[in-house]
């Protein structure tokens, strides 16, 4: 996969980056359009937290649709569902946030509470999470627990706005004592996903047939 990064010279630096992870901004923005539509189809008479739950729910199945036929693994860190790269290069799950991918790269996103996963994952040195695989030892969560353990956690950050979702790539470095994720080790800036259109379509999933094996950790 980073081979065919390299072999795209012209591509913008950041989708050259999401490539060699085995992703693309056309992937990412394929898989948030669904769940973008239906948060923003939603009737006043919905909970206001029903939209953000419609992107976060409907995203993740999307994601792991199109992934886990190149071999990406959804599995949960203490409740956290976590699609895990084939070759453990990453681990990514999607979060809320203010300032995701603002123009000023000084205000860095904050996310909304996060659990102790996320903060066991803290791209920080020396980093540890021990507490989090005390579980029977077989031959499957041995190897998922392996994987996610090398796996440096991602986070998919999203914002909505009236126009559609501000987008990024990054993994978290730090977060305050509440659970805020605040500093970020690296960032990959996504481009905007518009909500241009009538985008109805997708508010109709097909007859469910897919069905992907889940292998909770």
């Amino acid at each position: 996969m980073e081979l065919t990064a390299l072999l795209s010279p012209n591509l913008p630096e950041g989708e050259r980056r999401l490539t060699a992870f085995g992703l693309s901004t056309e992937l990412i923005h394929t898989a948030l359009r669904p769940g973008l539509s239906r948060a923003a189809n939603r009737s006043s008479l919905a909970l206001r937290s029903t939209p953000g739950t419609d992107i976060y729910h409907e995203s993740m199945l999307q994601l792991h649709q199109i992934l886990s036929p190149s071999g990406w693994r959804l599995v949960y860190v203490e409740q956290q569902p976590r699609l895990v790269h084939p070759e453990g290069l990453i681990s990514l799950t999607i979060a809320s946030g203010q300032n995701v991918a603002h123009p000023d790269r000084r205000r860095k996103p904050r996310t909304r509470r996060k659990g102790k996963s996320t903060r066991a994952s803290l791209a920080a040195p020396n980093a540890q999470m021990p507490a989090l695989f005390d579980i029977p030892a077989t031959a499957i969560t041995q190897y998922l627990t392996s994987a996610v353990a090398d796996s440096p956690l991602w986070l998919l950050v999203h914002e909505r706005t009236e126009r559609g979702l501000n987008l990024e790539l990054s993994r978290p470095m730090d977060m305050t004592e509440s659970g805020i994720v605040t500093d970020w080790k690296d960032r990959i800036i996504i481009d905007f996903l518009d909500l241009d259109g009538d985008l109805s379509v997708f508010d109709h999933p097909e007859d469910g047939s897919i069905d992907v094996a889940v292998q909770p950790l």
